[in-house]
């Protein structure tokens, strides 16, 4: 008697959780599906995602897969990126269950690592201690810094308030602002922002600037 066929397992069983990650890290819970995933990023809740956005399927036994941010982020220079928008979830998520697929059924793909969250080089402090100040500026980025500057934006030097707005800014607090400027930085040879900023407040408006921007070499 010829036993019954049963249809091959769907490889997609194996993932058992989806990760979305921005910069500040806002989204640590699991999520059930690569869309939610992608929901997140999408969010007014996220930050630069734009820039550092990262999806991962965890895969069950500790395993994981990083999925390419070219299928949901969209370049167009060095610092140039958005989102793809809502409206094209559909088919971004379609391509992405695809190429899943494939990589969960290839036998060189090397499935049998997880990522380890101190790894993921995407923490503002991280990021800062990867700081090089003497590093040439993107082509953009000089392009948009050598426009004639206009009304309020020509000024001799950033002020001091100046720079605690843009602090404020990319810290979203004035208390994240405080303790950024007040502690030791590894991209100012560890000292802090506040005491450069009395030598050089240049130097420190640059480093935020570079920061709010993803510019970080």
């Amino acid at each position: 008697m010829t036993q019954p066929s049963h249809p091959p397992k769907d490889p997609l069983a194996r993932i058992f959780a989806y990760r979305a990650i921005d910069l500040r890290d806002r989204f640590p819970q699991p999520l059930e599906s690569f869309r939610e995933a992608l929901e997140c990023l999408q969010s007014d809740r996220s930050y630069m995602a734009a820039m550092s956005g990262e999806i991962i399927a965890y895969l069950r036994g500790g395993y994981a897969l990083t999925i390419p941010d070219e299928f949901f982020i969209c370049r167009s220079g060095e610092i140039d990126a958005t989102l793809v928008p809502p409206e094209e979830n559909d088919a971004v998520c379609a391509k992405v269950e695809a190429w899943l697929r494939e990589m969960l059924t290839r036998p060189d793909v090397d499935t049998t690592k997880a990522v380890p969250a101190e790894e993921r080089p995407y923490s503002l402090d991280q990021l800062l201690a990867q700081c090089d100040l003497q590093a040439p500026p993107p082509d953009e980025l000089q392009a948009w810094q050598d426009t004639p500057d206009v009304g309020r934006e020509i000024l001799e030097a950033p002020t001091e308030r100046d720079i605690w707005q843009a602090a404020e800014r990319l810290f979203e607090s004035r208390e994240g602002a405080e303790r950024w400027m007040t502690s030791p930085e590894i991209a100012l040879g560890s000292r802090t922002p506040a005491d450069v900023m009395v030598e050089d407040s240049q130097q420190i408006y640059d480093l935020i600037m570079r920061l709010e921007y993803g510019v970080y070499t």
